[in-house]
């Protein structure tokens, strides 16, 4: 067997035309809670007998986020998985249903698998159902950036990123009788992509009352008006989530997993 090793890439653009080649590969978009812990990962290339054959990305915690291997090496990916698990210690790898290759690896290795995560990517197009006409819809402004903070249920991990999202114009607020009764968020998911990902918080008050189903319908909507495809995810115990979701229209056809070594 080729002698495997591995060199940390100075930045992801030393992988980007694999990257490239990677998600053109998945049958699926890439999600968006992955795409932010890439963002802070460590990335690596894979060489086999010192030619570059690849690339895979360690989040904290020897968290494995995303393997490749080059069509040429292809032969070999199970070996290079097997070597990458063994020489980082990984403990986890998080993976996309639709991410067969790595799929395919994980299994073949792993102690456990678990999901934790619903990946939305199909929808049935409806129209929009009724609303309360008093209630209307604008982009958020710096003014409304506390009452948001306050709502705030881990839909924006620092309450810093509210700040930008008010300035780049990605949240738009549902008010009712002059009170924010919901939020909805749209974030393109990696940039010269078409995806953007949706998300939406209802108000504890306004819950229960369709609001939050009507405001990812109204996001979905949105997105495909301005030639972007609307996705998006929820933990796969956010049980209320997902039923907004799937009133909007989307499917719950894929799983993030959690596999253990």
């Amino acid at each position: 067997m080729e002698n495997i090793t591995f060199i940390k890439a100075a930045s992801a653009a030393a992988i980007a035309p694999w990257r490239e080649m990677y998600l053109n590969s998945l049958p699926e978009a890439q999600e968006l809670y992955l795409e932010m812990q890439i963002d802070k990962a460590a990335c690596y290339i894979v060489q086999i007998a010192a030619n570059p054959a690849g690339y895979f990305f360690m989040g904290p915690n020897a968290a494995l986020l995303e393997y490749f291997i080059a069509p040429e090496y292809i032969d070999q990916v199970d070996h290079v998985f097997q070597e990458i698990v063994r020489a980082f210690a990984v403990q986890t790898a998080l993976c996309k249903s639709f991410d067969h290759t790595l799929l395919s690896c994980c299994i073949a290795v792993q102690k456990s698998v678990k999901a934790i995560g619903i990946h939305f990517r199909e929808r049935r197009e409806k129209p929009l159902p009724p609303l309360n006409p008093a209630v209307h819809i604008r982009f958020a402004v710096p003014e409304d950036e506390h009452k948001i903070a306050l709502m705030n249920e881990e839909v924006f991990e620092e309450d810093e990123q509210i700040g930008d999202y008010i300035k780049t114009q990605r949240i738009l607020v549902f008010t009712l009788h002059d009170a924010i009764l919901g939020f909805g968020i749209f974030s393109r998911v990696i940039p010269g992509r078409p995806e953007f990902d949706i998300g939406m918080l209802v108000d504890k008050p306004f819950r229960n009352q369709g609001y939050g189903s009507y405001i990812i319908h109204y996001l979905a909507d949105y997105c495909r008006k301005n030639g972007w495809r609307g996705i998006c995810g929820c933990a796969i115990d956010n049980i209320a989530s997902r039923k907004s979701l799937e009133k909007a229209g989307f499917i719950a056809c894929y799983r993030l997993l959690e596999i253990t070594f």
